[in-house]
């Protein structure tokens, strides 16, 4: 299978999974190159991802360093990309599900870009209807994403869904984490 196909069947995949449809899975490669290959989807993603750090700047003061910031946040999306699969390899095993992980990781991977699709239109949403206040249809798309990937850790893995819970909020805390670290470096104030 060539690539566009494989990446249109995955992305079709995620959207049945999103739909409930467990059978989505079935739109997947689980093998190691098919894992690797998931990784597309952060090429994919990575121009919506710069759009909007740089709606970001729009309002940012004249003298804010935009090349630095830049650099940070593009290298912060790469270690974002890489650091959980790297931890969920290493917890994997502790949850008695590493034959499971190449799968998890696939199918996780690929539904990175349907969730950015949705936050964008979270924020296209927000612009055209302000009355839910900043950020509320942005609110409503981390949550509804949240439980997006709760569900695909449950399916993928085959875990409760307290445990899917809590690999969905270490995959949001390192996110958090790395971002922060990332503003601080771009700005000059780590330390």
């Amino acid at each position: 299978m060539n690539m566009s196909s494989e990446t249109l069947r995955a992305l079709y995949g995620t959207w049945r999974i999103a739909r409930g449809d467990a059978n989505g899975l079935t739109f997947f490669d689980f093998s190691l190159n098919g894992f690797w290959r998931s990784f597309l989807a952060a090429i994919i993603v990575f121009p919506a991802f710069a759009f909007l750090r740089w709606h970001d700047l729009l309002d940012a003061p004249e003298d804010f360093p935009v090349g630095r910031y830049m650099t940070v946040e593009v290298v912060a999306y790469v270690i974002k990309w890489l650091a959980f699969p790297v931890l969920m390899y290493q917890v994997m095993p502790i949850l008695g599900r590493t034959e499971r992980y190449i799968g998890f990781i696939t199918v996780y991977n690929w539904s990175s870009v349907l969730q950015m699709a949705v936050y964008l239109v979270a924020l296209l949403l927000g612009v055209l209807f302000p009355m839910l206040g900043p950020g509320g249809f942005v609110m409503v798309a981390v949550i509804a994403m949240l439980v997006y990937g709760v569900y695909i850790a449950r399916l993928t893995l085959s875990v409760p869904i307290p445990t899917a819970s809590a690999i969905v909020m270490a995959d949001f805390l390192l996110s958090m984490v790395i971002t922060s670290i990332g503003i601080r470096l771009a700005l000059g104030q780590l330390f």
